[in-house]
């Protein structure tokens, strides 16, 4: 699959770069040889990535991320992102101009007859002028070439590509800038007063060794630590595609200080893909050393003075893949969680590492107050938002983005990771959470 996706893309590259080539050579006809060569030297600080997956497959991206400096992985993915801006308009002109021209022709016959006969009509006409057109385009001088005009037009065809190199640049920088805090408030009874200021604050999607190196980590840590919330919760997706993260993955939560002295974990789909390098158990073992309760369809009592609240998780659905067991339903993973957590006035917050899990779990007959999810990266590319939905052309559109949602009662909140697939993010800058609990 990651070979015919970097065959793909790799063919793209070429056709971009064909166009980009004989776009330059026009523009500059007298330095063919500096066009070539910096087209050549782009397209491979381009393309490397995707010449990597052609090659070597999955194995080949492993190789990218451990032999490219991170600064060249860096810009080279932000230029991907600037390729994708640029060829999706181009791509959506063209089929337009494809569109308008199987339009027309298949304009009914009646027209086209009736075109001909004024046509045939005119064609007398026609013929008797054409001498004197003729005469009249001899004697016509050639019309002299607006140089200002010319160049200005050439600008204008570099205008696209500019600003998508510079908008995505721009999104690399974004993506390692300090994350944002989203405070949201979970109303709780009046009378549970040991919880009313209460704060838990939410880490999700890390994607440790995807553009994800120690000094990254450690800045993370700082601003979990600096909110001095009661309790941490990571939403899943720390570690990205190998159990080699889980060094780093623990390092981090063995770093993480909770007031309370509780961190809260929920699997991810990456750690059933790093799980493929080693097992499941491994990963959920690695995780539990480091401090972090791993709960997997399962809830706990979390007593805090002389009250309580329930704090749930269920697991990353899947139906299992090749050589890797099917995990329990999505519906009985959630009756299992929920069904652990008393009805008896305190607080349930529920743990899903995919936001989708939402549309069943807000209709069960068990109750909870809040879920909180991760996976979405928010898009890490964001349009804006209409409603409950995020512009983004990297998700669909029926899903939930990020942010806070209700469905009668029920809050879901989908954080907008740390980390994310590509080291790029416009208008979604990396997220933590922090749940503040406050008097109903």
């Amino acid at each position: 699959m990651y070979q015919l996706a970097g065959i793909a893309v790799a063919i793209v590259h070429g056709l971009l770069g064909l166009a980009l080539w004989r776009r330059l050579r026009a523009a500059f006809p007298r330095h063919g040889t500096w066009v070539n060569g910096l087209c050549a030297a782009g397209f491979l600080l381009l393309a490397h990535p995707a010449l990597f997956m052609a090659v070597a497959g999955w194995s080949g991206l492993r190789a990218l991320q451990r032999h490219v400096p991170e600064p060249l992985s860096m810009a080279s993915m932000g230029l991907q992102v600037a390729l994708l801006l640029v060829a999706l308009p181009l791509a959506i002109a063209a089929a337009a101009r494809a569109a308008l021209r199987a339009l027309r022709r298949a304009r009914p016959a009646r027209g086209v007859e009736a075109t001909a006969r004024v046509a045939a009509a005119a064609q007398p006409a026609a013929d008797a002028a054409q001498p004197q057109a003729a005469t009249a385009a001899d004697a016509a001088q050639p019309e002299a070439v607006d140089e200002r005009r010319r160049r200005v037009v050439v600008a204008a065809t570099w205008a696209l590509p500019a600003a998508a190199v510079a908008v995505s640049m721009g999104g690399v920088l974004a993506s390692r800038q300090r994350p944002v805090i989203t405070r949201i408030a979970l109303p709780v009874r009046r009378e549970l007063t040991s919880l009313h200021g209460l704060t838990i604050a939410q880490l999700s999607d890390v994607h440790v060794g995807n553009f994800m190196d120690a000094e990254r980590l450690d800045e993370l840590r700082d601003a979990m630590n600096a909110l001095g919330a009661d309790l941490h919760v990571v939403t899943g997706d720390l570690l990205d595609h190998h159990v080699s993260q889980l060094e780093l993955s623990t390092r981090l939560l063995r770093g993480l200080r909770p007031a309370r002295g509780e961190t809260f974990f929920c699997m991810g789909n990456h750690e059933y893909i790093a799980a493929r390098s080693a097992d499941a158990g491994t990963i959920v073992k690695g995780l539990e050393e480091a401090g972090a309760q791993v709960l997997i369809d399962e809830a706990r009592e979390v007593r805090l003075g002389g009250d309580r609240l329930w704090m749930g998780a269920i697991d990353y659905p899947s139906r299992g893949r090749s050589g890797e067991a099917a995990r329990r339903p999505l519906r009985d993973g959630l009756t299992r969680a929920l069904g652990q957590m008393r009805d008896d006035g305190a607080p349930r917050v529920l743990l899903s590492h995919h936001p989708g899990t939402f549309v069943q779990a807000r209709d069960l007959p068990l109750p909870f107050d809040l879920m909180l999810s991760g996976h979405t990266h928010g898009g890490q590319i964001s349009l804006g938002r209409i409603g409950e939905y995020e512009l983004t052309p990297l998700l669909a559109a029926a899903h939930y983005h990020n942010g806070l949602y209700e469905h009668r009662g029920r809050r879901l909140y989908v954080n907008a990771g740390a980390g994310g697939w590509l080291p790029v993010r416009i208008n979604c800058p990396p997220e933590i959470t922090l749940v503040e609990l406050v008097p109903a």
